[in-house]
């Protein structure tokens, strides 16, 4: 139930059980060299690449997936469009339509990071790997159509077996966060 932009959820989730699949993607992903081996579980998060909004996906998130009545689906659409055409101008190259896909990913990814750490499952994102060399390998084994999909992002699962090296750093709160008050504009 991660949101997602229009509830569309421009993406596949593979959750990659067979472990010489799994020892052909580790050799090639050099992020998950350690995670791979380890984790319990090691997701690949799939960009849909047909999420234009006169895409049979799009009409199938509509009609099948939130069940829209017509006159409510001729509304959106036309949303979708100026959305897709205008606001975010992600018709201009087809990279944008999946950047754009690929920020929905993230925040699944996110809700589901965050949704482990709650109950104490540790979790590693991982891009480090070739789109070109994964996605080879998946239409090899016939797993994914390149045409509809493209590999985004990693993300290994699992209990940790030792605790971490190094504690965890991230910047001072007063450096990420900016409050914007009346004084300040």
């Amino acid at each position: 139930m991660s949101p997602s932009s229009f509830g569309f959820q421009p993406f596949q989730v593979l959750v990659i059980r067979d472990k010489k699949l799994l020892e052909e993607l580790t050799a090639v992903t050099w992020g998950g060299q350690k995670q791979f081996p380890t984790a319990s579980e090691v997701l690949l998060f799939n960009i849909r690449k047909d999420v234009r909004f006169d895409s049979d996906y799009i009409d199938h998130c509509l009609k099948t997936v939130r069940n829209l009545p017509a006159e409510v689906i001729d509304i959106y659409k036309p949303l979708v469009k100026q959305h897709q055409e205008q606001d975010f101008k992600l018709l201009h190259d087809i990279r944008y339509l999946h950047d754009w896909a690929g920020k929905q990913i993230y925040i699944a990814l996110g809700n589901l990071m965050s949704a482990a750490a709650e109950i104490g499952i540790d979790s590693c994102p991982i891009e480090g790997f070739s789109i070109e060399t994964v996605t080879d390998i998946l239409v090899k084994h016939d797993i994914i159509d390149p045409a509809l999909q493209e590999p985004c992002v990693f993300c290994a699962i699992g209990y940790r077996a030792a605790p971490p090296a190094r504690p965890k750093a991230r910047r001072d709160i007063n450096e990420l966060i900016k409050f914007i008050d009346a004084e300040n504009v």
